[in-house]
């Protein structure tokens, strides 16, 4: 495994894969959009449909669709990221996925009582925890592995 690792880490430098992690910053771009759509959502509540359609893609269905070039060895070099960081990484990924569907099912049931006031409110603790989340991804990707359990939990 030691001998792979080194192995991809020759062949990441230069491209957007992080040379220590094996990880590709680009899944979180992923993210943006839908970010930007949370931002403005407390001003145009009709916009939850569009959060509703957005789709979660994991790392490798991220990049076999992405048409990066870089996306093959992204998808190769990613069984030999080092395993604390790997799992640091789909843990945040899992962690985000889960708490946007709960987040969507709740913008739901207010948006459909007609609680536009709070309903402002609500997706405006989501866009930014949501971004934070994110910066906590990225994080992971250039190889700190530190959010704690506990981090993660406050999310919920």
């Amino acid at each position: 495994m030691t001998d792979k690792l080194e192995e991809y880490r020759q062949k990441v430098a230069g491209t957007n894969i992080d040379q220590r992690s094996l990880l590709s910053t680009d899944y979180f771009n992923t993210f943006n959009s839908i970010i930007m759509v949370l931002e403005i959502l407390p001003d145009s509540p009709e916009l939850l449909d569009e959060v509703e359609q957005w789709k979660f893609y994991n790392y490798t269905e991220h990049f076999k669709a992405s048409g990066l070039d870089f996306a093959d060895l992204a998808i190769a070099a990613y069984p030999y990221s080092p395993p604390e960081l790997r799992e640091a990484f789909e843990r945040k990924a899992n962690c985000m996925r889960i708490f946007l569907e709960d987040a969507v099912h709740m913008l739901r049931r207010l948006y459909d009582a007609g609680e536009i006031e709070t309903f402002a409110k609500v997706a405006h603790i989501v866009a930014s925890l949501f971004r934070e989340m994110m910066e906590e991804g990225n994080a992971i990707v250039h190889g700190s592995s530190t959010s704690s359990q506990a981090d993660i939990d406050k999310m919920f």
